[in-house]
């Protein structure tokens, strides 16, 4: 699944704080083709795996 330019547009002002590793987390998650999750759950989930 393809992300929409609003969320791509929110990554990338999201990107300024978190590292790299946490980023390709979020972004794996949020566009998984079964069940991909939103923003703010790819975010929590994102800072479970990888930190900030």
């Amino acid at each position: 699944m393809a992300l929409t330019d609003r969320q791509k547009k929110t990554l990338k002002k999201h990107s300024v704080h978190h590292t790299k590793k946490h980023m390709a987390v979020m972004n794996s998650l949020m566009t998984r083709k079964k069940n991909p999750m939103t923003f703010t759950m790819a975010h929590r989930q994102a800072l479970k795996i990888a930190g900030k």
